[in-house]
């Protein structure tokens, strides 16, 4: 899920426009297109609208609305027109027709909107579009009888797979048991630290194998660690055995399709290893498709298998539908039509093709091809197609008219220059960067160029790219705020930030209405599918507004630590982090923990004056629950700087200089800038304040409203004070090893005891999660003395 974000601050009686221009490749799926509409208004909006216009070169086959909200009276405000190849939907409800009651102030506005439509298809070669020498090819034959398919489910029943996500697992698989076809083979393996095989072979689809087989689900239960390596393994010997034996039908599609929750813990748990293991045993003949259940998967494993094997990786995310998930995708590869499909296109006349081989095509789906047709001379375009499919090999040839077909297109206005050519790059771009994932050092340098330059000739916004954004505000020059595309960490956002307008999507901007309190506003939405199948739009949100903050989200490598741990074996509880983390001279580590409990009003510490550069930072410190070493811990840190002021809770982020003051909840990824501060935040509970491009704090929320500081690099002048301050001074820090794990500290003129030990490690890294540190405690009464 990816969510591009932008900061703002609203004062009374100010109206600003938010305009928001995208476009998207419409897939097809289960035999629609589908565009999704976030509307959460959040509120009643006096005018509020959504309109959408498509059109169709093929004509449009079969258009519905749909939204969960749409009930009979909401029904009234939606209007629909349709001719042969154009169609337009209006939805725009009156303030009355919102409300969740005659008299009540809430809306009853809350969901997706949905338009669904297909559209005719006159030949089984599929479409061709061509526009200034380049061309896209959809695929979609749907007259084609099914192969039978071969398919073993693997599923991870670790301990981790408990409760409610196995539960849901078994749903789903009853339903997708009793959807299997007579002539469909199949066959299940579980896993958890060791494989487990439901029938020795696989099975025909029939009834009582068919009944067999569920009673088999429901007595599935989840224990123990993850063998993926293995189960995959057996998933693949399973398949090869049956073809030794001439068990599976001569034509027929063999998938695996595989859903963990986890990483490896048992058996092989090298990635590397994992991925070898199971590419060289596929040897191209079987699709592997990988499904990852919940947050905690290593989904960049599974998308590398997928991937490699042939198939692609799906996120399975914790929810009430998760079994309705499941189901879903199951239903999109359900029915095979065709297998090994190869695109050929006039000789010598066409380069830069994207992918034109496809080992499956499945009822109900799409298969896009672009390319770019360098001969000018070219009138006709023709096409030959190769497939095997149920009976036999199968050969479809068409042409399309170059001349023609630009004829045809023409008049269609496209905001965004030639559409086919823009999405021959967008295809090209989104191989490539699959393509990167399973490539050489060298191989991948080459093809990270090739999709950085294409991503930046047609301005796309990928994991390689920034977004930028022109604003221009009242008696100041324009600013410029740039935003990263975010990689999927498997994080399901909430719907709800106060402040921020919210912009979803797969791999492709989805438009959101904004969640800020309005008042008299209004909310429209145009929405174009041209031909083909792709989408644009304006977003159009007048909301009430004074001053905007400028805001970028950008990527910024957390410094990776390493340290000889010693023979110093872990002893920490979940609560164990120590207060403060100094790295000293050398790369060793200070852990600065404070002694004592704090009473019930909280304590103020000052960590850090600096009188030169004008930073002073201050801490609140609370009493803890006392389950961990430490019997206190920080909620809330403050930061001065010059006339500016930053406090952080784990709630909120807010920015007051002079008379102005800026509220935000976390959000999950992005950067603001206020005249001498910039501060970014990462994964919603990483903030990095950089204070004149010099010093970098960085604040880390963990266990619940926790929170923890540590400085990433300073200035700090030889005048600084403070409880962590003294430490970045400049003066002489020693530490003296007694014995074994005990030692003490000399800084300045202060000595105390210290001794090694291990803890837990708050601040983001790629190795441990614990630390090997000297730690010094300091009593609480210390502290006193410095606020």
């Amino acid at each position: 899920m990816e969510e591009f974000k932008v900061g703002i601050n609203v004062a009374a009686s100010k109206k600003v426009t938010f305009q928001l221009t995208y476009e998207e490749l419409l897939k097809r799926h289960s035999g629609k297109y589908e565009i999704h509409i976030r509307v959460q208004p959040k509120q009643l909006v006096k005018k509020f609208k959504i309109d959408v216009y498509i059109t169709e070169p093929l004509g449009i086959s079969f258009l519905t609305t749909e939204a969960p909200f749409l009930n009979e009276n909401l029904t009234k405000a939606l209007s629909k027109t349709q001719n042969d190849k154009e169609a337009y939907i209006s939805f725009n409800p009156t303030l009355q027709q919102q409300r969740i009651c005659a008299k009540c102030e809430e809306t009853k506005i809350n969901g997706d909107f949905i338009v669904k439509y297909d559209v005719n298809r006159e030949t089984a070669a599929g479409d061709i579009q061509i526009v200034n020498g380049y061309f896209v090819h959809y695929f979609a034959p749907e007259t084609l009888p099914k192969l039978p398919k071969n398919v073993i489910f693997v599923i991870d029943v670790s301990g981790s797979m408990s409760g409610r996500k196995i539960e849901q697992t078994r749903e789903a698989l009853l339903r997708i048991l009793s959807d299997m076809h007579s002539d469909d083979r199949f066959n299940l393996i579980t896993f958890s630290s060791s494989v487990s095989t439901w029938k020795t072979a696989v099975v025909t689809g029939s009834t009582s194998h068919i009944e067999n087989a569920k009673r088999h689900v429901k007595g599935i239960h989840a224990r123990g660690g993850t063998n993926i390596n293995d189960a995959v393994l057996e998933a693949v010997n399973m398949l090869d055995d049956a073809e030794k034996k001439e068990i599976l039908p001569e034509r027929s599609a063999s998938i695996i399709i595989l859903l963990t929750d986890g990483a490896p813990t048992s058996g092989v748990t090298d990635k590397n290893e994992i991925r070898k293991n199971v590419k060289n045993a596929i040897k191209q003949r079987y699709t592997l498709y990988c499904l990852g259940f919940g947050y905690d998967v290593d989904y960049d494993l599974l998308e590398a298998m997928a991937l490699e094997n042939g198939g692609v990786a799906r996120r399975i995310y914790e929810d009430s539908d998760s079994d309705l998930q499941l189901q879903g995708f199951y239903n999109e590869i359900a029915t095979p039509i065709l297998s090994d499909i190869k695109f050929l296109y006039s000789e010598n006349a066409v380069s830069s093709l994207t992918t034109n081989i496809f080992r499956h095509y499945y009822m109900g789906s799409e298969i896009v091809v672009a390319g770019h047709i360098e001969d000018n001379s070219l009138d006709v375009l023709a096409v030959q197609i190769n497939a095997r499919a149920s009976q036999n090999d199968l050969v479809l040839n068409t042409t399309a008219s170059v001349q023609g077909m630009a004829g045809i297109l023409k008049n269609q206005t496209y905001i965004f220059g030639e559409y086919t050519e823009r999405l021959w790059a967008y295809l090209t771009i989104q191989q490539l960067l699959e393509q990167i994932i399973s490539a050489s050092p060298l191989q991948k340098e080459l093809l990270t160029q090739k999709a950085l330059e294409l991503s930046l000739k047609y301005n796309f916004v990928t994991s390689l790219t920034s977004m930028v954004v022109t604003k221009p505000t009242e008696g100041e020059d324009t600013q410029t705020m740039l935003a990263d595309k975010p990689k999927d960490e498997g994080k399901k956002e909430e719907d709800t930030i106060s402040g921020f307008s919210r912009v979803f999507g797969g791999r492709s901007l989805f438009p959101s209405l904004s969640d800020q309190a309005l008042d008299t506003e209004i909310i429209s939405e145009q929405l174009l599918a041209l031909g083909g199948r792709s989408r644009l739009g304006s977003y159009n949100d007048q909301v009430i507004h004074k001053e905007i903050m400028s805001t970028r989200r950008i990527h910024e490598d957390l410094s990776e630590i390493r340290e000889n741990k010693e023979a110093i074996q872990p002893r920490f509880s979940v609560s164990d982090y120590p207060h403060f983390i100094i790295q000293l001279e050398g790369g060793s580590h200070l852990c600065l923990n404070i002694g004592g409990r704090p009473g019930l009003q909280p304590l103020s510490v000052q960590l850090i004056n600096d009188p030169k550069t004008e930073i002073q930072v201050f801490g609140q410190l609370l009493r803890a629950d006392g389950r961990g070493k430490l019997q206190s811990s920080f909620n809330k840190f403050i930061i001065r700087y010059g006339t500016s002021k930053l406090a952080v809770s784990s709630a909120e982020i807010s920015l007051e200089n002079g008379e102005h003051i800026h509220h935000s909840p976390w959000p999950f990824s992005a950067t603001y800038y206020y005249d001498r501060l910039k501060f970014t935040t990462e994964l919603g509970k990483i903030l990095r304040i950089t204070l004149d491009d010099k010093v970098t704090l960085v604040i880390v929320v963990y266990e619940g409203d926790s929170l923890a500081l540590y400085v990433d690099s300073h200035p700090f002048s030889e005048a600084t004070t403070g409880l962590i301050g003294q430490f970045y001074n400049g003066a002489e820090i020693s530490i003296l090893v007694n014995t074994g794990n005990k030692g003490k500290i000399i800084y300045g003129a202060i000595e105390n005891p210290v001794t090694r030990e291990m803890w837990k490690d708050y601040r983001p890294q790629k190795s441990s999660s614990s630390i090997s540190c000297w730690v010094l405690q300091l009593p609480l009464s210390t502290l006193e003395l410095l606020n």
